[in-house]
């Protein structure tokens, strides 16, 4: 943190008259701020942040000189000692820009492992925040759940499900994978079934009865909805480009289909559904040989699905969600309960830093099995490498505090380079002459992403404020470009 990168980060929110996801200004013209917690606590759980103390975020971010640098430190080093926990330890920068004095902290980002950082004086649950967007908003119940299970090493995956038995796995499936592991792992054979199984997590007998785990039930289950019904995949296709569009004779859906069984099961049935509805070219080689080439790469799609079932939230707080498949007229979504788990990050998709497993359990099963992901940790790079290979955009991964989702585009790559905003640029250009602004091309770019979306939810997505989100939304509109369905303060906005 330099004198010259606070300087060009207050530049930065004066002249897009916003904060970010890690930028905040307070004002300290008078006192210490009353109600610091909450940005301190949600840049440590996010992926920090600076807070700029003298700049005035309801004039124009306009700078103030803060009451007294000296005394500012103590008080908000007093804070990340005493009141948060665990204790942070800030980094402070005073500095003196266009004659005012002000202050900037630096807040790190804490350990995965000591998550959540929360004001101890009201505790846990009303006292951890996370910050998105502009804004720090409390974390729920289910973000707070999951930063303890991955504190305490949880694993989900390995509880037993005790309304089965043993019986209820099926035991040709469970014969060729004994088979299988005492082969590949020599150690094995010389224990008894019962105990290879409870070595490998498929059952669970500490208690003197066997009882299936969930591993167990979702790997070998004769029919694993029996015990737990939620943990399907919802495939639809909607007449349209967004949830609501009907089609010419006033369906909501041209098709659906509930998949159930087990995880290879439900892999195989999905990948069918996608396949009987989605389009098809036809290629004919110098041999006249005719092909049906999918107009998405299946390769990519196994993938995505793949790792839905793998890495979803099986946990009982999430146990009611299942696994959305959306096919639109222009695009694909894939949508599992549970957002990237750990230290994983969505800029380390595709990467080696993206090592951490929730179901380790069953990832380690379907290695054993060799069936589903044989080619482990390369599933992000054949996503992107066979859309690619047909002429597509990349795939987009979209965290959704809570969930994850996978978006494929039917829209090909145009000249390599060209932005959506810069073909609604070209679209309208009968229409007005100027260019669309920064912050009107990111709008643009989230909302061809998510048609049918919320002011509050794209200020989220693109960390822009409330306050610039509505400013520019009515820009837009006022262009022809967007428009609003729904009332004012509820309504979602879409692209005409």
């Amino acid at each position: 943190m330099t004198e010259q990168e606070i300087i060009n980060v207050i530049q930065y929110m004066q002249r897009y008259q916003t904060e970010t996801d890690k930028l905040e200004a307070k004002t300290a013209e008078i006192d210490f701020p009353k109600k610091c917690y909450d940005t301190i606590s949600g840049f440590a759980n996010k992926y920090g942040g600076i807070i700029i103390f003298g700049i005035n975020e309801n004039n124009n971010f306009i700078e103030q000189d803060v009451y007294d640098v000296n005394d500012l430190q103590k008080q908000i080093t007093a804070l990340c000692t005493n009141v948060m926990e665990p204790k942070i330890r800030p980094e402070f920068l005073p500095i003196t820009y266009n004659g005012k004095k002000l202050l900037a902290v630096k807040i790190n980002e804490i350990p995965q492992n000591q998550k959540p950082c929360y004001n101890k004086n009201i505790g846990m649950h009303k006292g951890s925040y996370i910050r998105i967007g502009d804004s720090d908003e409390p974390m729920t119940e289910y973000e707070i759940y999951c930063l303890q299970s991955y504190k305490d090493g949880i694993q989900e995956d390995l509880r037993p499900i005790k309304r089965a038995t043993i019986d209820d796995l099926d035991k040709e499936k469970i014969n060729a994978y004994l088979e299988k592991v005492k082969k590949n792992k020599p150690n094995f054979s010389k224990f008894s079934d019962e105990k290879i199984l409870k070595l490998s997590g498929v059952i669970e007998n500490s208690t003197d009865t066997i009882y299936p785990t969930l591993s167990g039930i979702m790997m070998f289950g004769e029919y694993p909805q029996a015990f737990l019904p939620q943990l399907f995949v919802a495939c639809i296709v909607v007449p349209g480009t967004k949830l609501g569009d009907v089609g010419e004779m006033g369906q909501r859906f041209d098709d659906n289909k509930r998949v159930e069984g087990t995880l290879d099961e439900m892999l195989d049935q999905t990948l069918a559904f996608i396949r009987r509805n989605i389009g098809t070219k036809v290629i004919i080689d110098n041999n006249g040989k005719r092909e049906n080439i999918p107009e998405y790469p299946m390769k990519a799609l196994r993938e995505a699905v793949a790792n839905a079932l793998i890495h979803r939230d099986y946990s009982i707080s999430r146990e009611s969600a299942y696994i959305y498949v959306q096919i639109y007229n222009d695009r694909i979504e894939i949508i599992n309960p549970g957002d990237l788990y750990g230290n994983n990050r969505l800029e380390n998709l595709g990467t080696d830093m993206m090592l951490e497993s929730r179901n380790k359990n069953i990832v380690r099963l379907l290695e054993e099995k060799g069936n589903i992901i044989e080619n482990r940790h390369t599933g992000i790079a054949t996503m992107r490498e066979e859309m690619k290979k047909m002429g597509l955009l990349e795939p987009e991964f979209v965290s959704l505090r809570g969930d994850f989702k996978v978006i494929f585009r039917k829209e090909r790559i145009k000249n390599g380079e060209q932005s959506i905003s810069q073909e609604f640029t070209d679209k309208f250009t009968d229409k007005f002459t100027d260019k669309f602004t920064e912050s009107e091309q990111k709008i643009l770019d989230e909302l061809v992403k998510n048609p049918y979306i919320t002011q509050t939810k794209l200020s989220e997505l693109i960390g822009i404020s409330k306050r610039s989100i509505i400013k520019n939304m009515k820009n837009l509109k006022d262009k022809g470009i967007i428009y609003r369905e729904g009332s004012d303060r509820k309504g979602y906005w879409n692209i005409k």
